[in-house]
C-alpha cells in the first residue's frame, strides 16, 4: 500500500448496502464497481484529514457503459471510506 491509505466500502451491512444499492439496482457487479472506483481513487491518495471545506472527494467511473459518481470520505490517515455510488 505503501502508506497510501486503505479504502472500504463500508464497515457494517447497512453501509455496504448504502454504498451500493444504486448499482445493484443497475446490475452491476460489485467487484467491477470497486476495481473501478480503487483505480481511479488510488492515484488521489492519500486525501487530506480533514477535507478542505470539509468535503468529499467527488470522482467518476465508467463500469459496462454507465458512468457513476462516488463520494470517498478521508476518514483518518489511514482510512478512506466510499459512500453512495449514483448515476450523475
Amino acid at each position: 500500500m505503501n502508506g497510501a491509505q486503505a479504502i472500504v466500502f463500508g464497515h457494517n451491512p447497512n453501509q455496504v448496502y448504502h454504498a451500493f444499492r444504486y448499482t445493484d439496482a443497475l446490475g452491476l457487479d460489485q467487484r467491477d464497481v470497486i476495481d473501478a472506483i480503487i483505480a481511479d481513487l488510488q492515484p488521489n491518495l492519500p486525501l487530506p484529514v480533514p477535507p478542505p471545506d470539509n468535503a468529499p472527494f467527488v470522482g467518476s467511473v465508467i463500469v459496462n457503459g454507465i458512468l457513476l459518481s462516488y463520494h470517498a470520505y478521508p476518514i483518518s490517515e489511514v482510512l478512506v471510506n466510499v459512500g453512495s455510488i449514483t448515476t450523475p
